[in-house]
């Protein structure tokens, strides 16, 4: 049950934000928006950041759905997994072992050298709250722009799944009905 229930009948400012933000398979705004819609300044803000990501980032998709899997696997983040893994299966064709591997590390999977030095980027990053010079150089062909992305994609994902977790937001019916199968 949410701590805050979303709006499901939206004032004018509320549905001109909302309007703005991703849709769920059923083409309704998700949950974390419509959550947040009770404070459409808020949601605005946090829909522009995480809509950069998804529109005018560098971080290629599937890299970017790796790291947002990591981070709600790591961070226990449920919200943020469930919609991911729709995201990851249907935007960017990852294979059912990759989803897994990437929210757990424990689950057995061999990974691209590239995709392996982005993981333990990010897993050290979520374990310390910084990397070393050699994580650092281990994604030296991302370039220091890029890098930098990927810093500030970790920590919103981090804090979306505080804020999703807090608030017991629940995965939309609609994406839990598409990885029902």
């Amino acid at each position: 049950m949410p701590r805050i229930e979303p709006v499901r009948d939206p004032n004018e400012e509320q549905r001109e934000s909302l309007s703005r933000t991703m849709y769920a398979p059923d083409s309704t705004p998700v949950n974390v928006f419509a959550t947040l819609a009770h404070q459409p300044q808020l949601m605005r803000r946090v829909n522009a950041l995480g809509g950069y990501f998804m529109a005018h980032g560098s971080i290629p998709l599937r890299e970017r759905e790796l790291v947002i899997l990591r981070v709600a696997g790591t961070c226990e983040g449920t919200y943020e997994e469930g919609q991911h893994r729709w995201i990851a299966a249907e935007r960017a064709a990852m294979s059912a072992g990759e989803i897994e591997a990437a929210i757990d590390p424990a689950k057995p999977h061999t990974w691209s050298a590239d995709d392996a030095a982005l993981l333990g980027f990010v897993d050290e990053v979520l374990a310390t709250g910084t990397v070393t010079d050699t994580t650092w150089a281990s994604l030296d062909s991302w370039g220091d722009i890029k890098r930098t992305e990927l810093l500030v994609l970790i920590g919103f994902y981090r804090m979306l799944a505080v804020v999703t977790n807090a608030l017991d937001v629940e995965l939309d019916q609609s994406v839990a009905d598409y990885l029902k199968g």
